[in-house]
Order: structure tokens, then C-alpha cells, then sequence
């Protein structure tokens, strides 16, 4: 199984959240974990605005370790279309980055590690687990 961290449960792990990072660790084990593209972007811009640069360092190794899967691919852009027309005809609208991410997990067949499942709820396909 591979496991793809969203962008809060990465916040937690590079502010040094001991519980998150004992819980993604158990969590993964033996298993392989990948940082889906949106992700990074959005947690390196963010670090890099701020110039912070020992959370860029813990960043590039995670990444490091992870399993580099940073291409969207067609189907993946054709699935988020999917999720949008699906959210937005129930009401349920999220952000477009947490339907890159969801897209992206689906297609893969990755389980999505986040805090903000709320987000998600609306996605049936989607599977997820909360370390948090």
C-alpha cells in the first residue's frame, strides 16, 4: 500500500508534532508513502515565502524518502473534473487543491494521511485515515 500525506498532516510533521509523526511512522512502516505534487507546492511555497530554511531541509527529506510520483496525468485532470461536477451539483464545493489531491490519490490507488477529512467526506472513492 502506498500512503499519500495531505498538506496539514506534512504541516504537523515538519513543526516536529511528536503524536503526528509517531502515528505516520507506525502508520507507513514497512509500507511506502509519496507527497503528492500539489502538496509539495503547497507546503514549499509557503516555507520558502518565509524563508524557513530548516523546515525546507526536513522537507527535501521527506521527499527524499518518498515514493516520487509528480506527474498529473490526463486521467488524473479528467477524474478532478469528475470530483468538481460531483461536489458542485451536491453543494459540497472544496478547494480545486484538494481535488488535485484526491484526483491524484484515487487514480493512484493511494490512501490519503489527513487531519482534514471533512474535506473529503463527499468523496466516496476517496480512501483516507486520520493520524491525528
Amino acid at each position: 500500500m502506498i500512503y499519500a500525506i495531505d498538506s496539514d498532516i506534512l504541516s504537523y510533521m515538519l513543526k516536529e508534532n511528536r503524536n503526528v509523526q509517531t502515528n505516520f511512522f507506525k502508520l507507513v512502516d514497512d509500507d511506502d508513502y509519496c507527497i503528492p505534487p500539489i502538496v509539495y507546492y503547497e507546503v514549499k511555497r509557503g516555507l520558502t515565502y518565509i524563508n524557513a530554511q530548516v523546515k525546507l531541509n526536513a522537507l527535501a527529506e521527506l521527499y527524499d524518502g518518498s515514493v516520487q510520483n509528480d506527474v498529473m496525468t490526463a486521467e488524473m485532470w479528467r477524474k478532478a473534473i469528475d470530483i468538481y461536477v460531483m461536489l458542485k451539483a451536491k453543494g459540497r464545493m472544496i478547494g480545486d487543491g484538494d481535488i488535485f489531491i484526491a484526483s491524484f490519490c484515487i487514480v493512484n490507488d493511494y490512501t490519503l494521511i489527513t487531519n482534514n477529512t471533512q474535506h473529503y467526506d463527499n468523496i466516496p472513492e476517496l480512501k483516507k485515515v486520520n493520524i491525528v
